[in-house]
């Protein structure tokens, strides 16, 4: 599948407020960093697109076609802080055209799940727009002040209300922006104006068409919302890997690490289905070589510097540039055929499942039993044995090659722990953080070694292939002793820093 061209960014940063029909917007003068106002008034009608089951509203994005004003286009906004957002813009197109451009489509498929969308609601607003500028003439805020009138298509039921929205200044340093927007709060409470429970126009016409989530046994609740959480990281990150946004790559595979994690460690407090759990290995797989080449690149291009000869250093760079720019497209290329395939939308489509199902895997037909939080916290424990024995048998270890071996089974063993203590750390927050602060420092660790034995593998790659100069191939030999001695170093730590992880952790269940 090829890459979906990356659409113009743009970040928003705005707050809406609830103001009913006889509540005046007040005096906007004198405001801190304000010197002048503009005022305007205009329409905008807007399509807002989404599934039927509000696939994109429950994730929430939203993705609208607008006329009118002076940014007429499609957005996608998704969502990216406290009061931010990160708005995709594409041009209008054909003004006849009711099908969402292809380019969006593809970009969504993974969070439409491959169902087609369709208009879920109309809206039309009338604003009054106040531009709020520095003394020299920059832009600080919009306040506006929008009449809306809603039509949703799934019930033809129509909505009318008024809003007030201040979008301001991105750009601006957050002690001028927080200056600014407390002292027109205090103006706006003055007036009976009050902040919206609403995140979007969207969510006011159609919030109520999005079903609650089922109850379940309370002891589950921590590994619910853990697993939610991940699996909507998962989401944003696929749209950012499309857009071949920074850090994409890592960010998704930890989120697909993270729900398998969670999977597997407490497979004996919920019923789990052993093939989302595979699945959600191969998804990691697929990602792995995109994100791994990134990282030794960055790695062995800043260890260039460490050659001793100065003239050899700029051809080993030349040489590592070469190897891992082939290597990153082709895995890069990989990563996004993944995204497209319809295994990979099958995955997504079984997590929505299993959060939808989550239950005890000892629940019975219609009983919903407890689940103690003891019975988390043993999982928890039997999970630290098993990395107890993989640690100790690092040490009877032959050689380098089955040292290196039992030090990435052993990190893993350890990665999982760590995910797994984060799934309970909301049962203690306290303990839990200084624990996890802990496991951080033992993953740096572990970490640094497995760098150090994939960059072996790629320098050892390297100096294979043919057509090397005398340069090249001394650069790239004093590189793989640097990495050597790395890998010993942080090994001679290992034991060290599992008694203390582990010293740490026990805490939890003792």
């Amino acid at each position: 599948m090829p890459s979906t061209p990356s659409p113009a960014a743009t970040e928003e940063a705005e707050r809406k407020y609830s103001a009913t029909g006889d509540q005046p917007l007040p005096d906007l003068t004198g405001l801190p960093s304000v010197d002048a106002i503009d005022v305007d008034r205009f329409e905008l009608s807007a399509q807002y697109y989404d599934t039927a089951d509000l696939s994109l509203l429950r994730s929430k994005i939203t993705l609208r076609r607008r006329e009118g004003g002076d940014d007429a286009g499609w957005h996608l906004k998704l969502p990216s802080g406290i009061d931010t957002r990160t708005e995709l813009r594409f041009p209008l197109g054909d003004d006849s055209a009711e099908d969402t451009p292809a380019d969006l489509s593809s970009l969504l498929l993974g969070i439409r799940r491959g169902a087609p969308l369709s208009l879920a609601a109309l809206l039309v607003t009338q604003r009054h727009r106040h531009r709020l500028r520095s003394p020299d003439g920059n832009l600080v805020a919009e306040v506006v002040v929008d009449e809306v009138d809603a039509v949703r298509r799934a019930d033809g039921s129509e909505i009318r209300w008024r809003e007030i929205e201040v979008e301001w200044n991105s750009s601006l340093d957050e002690k001028t922006v927080g200056r600014f927007l407390t002292a027109l709060e205090k103006r706006f409470a003055a007036v009976g104006i009050t902040r919206s429970e609403s995140p979007s126009k969207l969510h006011r016409v159609l919030g109520d068409l999005i079903p609650a989530r089922p109850q379940i046994a309370k002891g589950l609740l921590p590994v619910r919302d853990y697993l939610a959480a991940e699996l909507h990281t998962l989401e944003l990150s696929d749209l950012a890997v499309r857009r071949d946004a920074p850090d994409s790559v890592h960010s998704m595979r930890k989120a697909a690490r993270r729900l398998r994690s969670a999977l597997q460690t407490y497979s004996g407090e919920i019923a789990v289905d052993d093939g989302l759990v595979d699945e959600l290995r191969w998804l990691g797989r697929r990602l792995s070589p995109s994100r791994d080449l990134e990282v030794q690149w960055e790695r062995l291009a800043d260890r260039v510097a460490d050659i001793p000869v100065e003239s050899h250093r700029e051809a080993t760079r030349a040489r590592i540039d070469e190897y891992f720019s082939a290597a990153s497209e082709a895995a890069r290329l990989e990563a996004v055929d993944t995204l497209g395939s319809g295994r990979y939308v099958a995955l997504l489509t079984r997590l929505d499942a299993a959060l939808g199902d989550l239950a005890p895997a000892t629940e019975a037909v219609g009983a919903r039993p407890k689940v103690a939080r003891k019975e988390l916290l043993h999982a928890i424990e039997s999970l630290s044995n098993k990395v107890s024995r993989r640690v100790a048998k690092v040490g009877g270890a032959e050689n380098t090659a089955e040292r290196d071996a039992l030090m990435h089974r052993a990190r893993k063993g350890a990665k999982r722990m760590r995910y797994a203590i984060e799934v309970i750390a909301p049962l203690h927050p306290k303990r839990s953080g200084r624990i996890l602060d802990r496991f951080d420092a033992f993953q740096d660790l572990l970490g640094e070694f497995q760098d150090s034995v994939v960059a072996r593998e790629h320098l050892l790659h390297m100096l294979s292939e043919q057509g090397h100069t005398a340069e090249t191939s001394f650069g790239l030999g004093i590189l793989f002793r640097i990495e050597s001695e790395i890998g010993d170093a942080q090994a001679a730590h290992l034991d060290e820093g599992w008694r203390k992880a582990h010293r740490s952790a026990r805490r939890l269940w003792s």
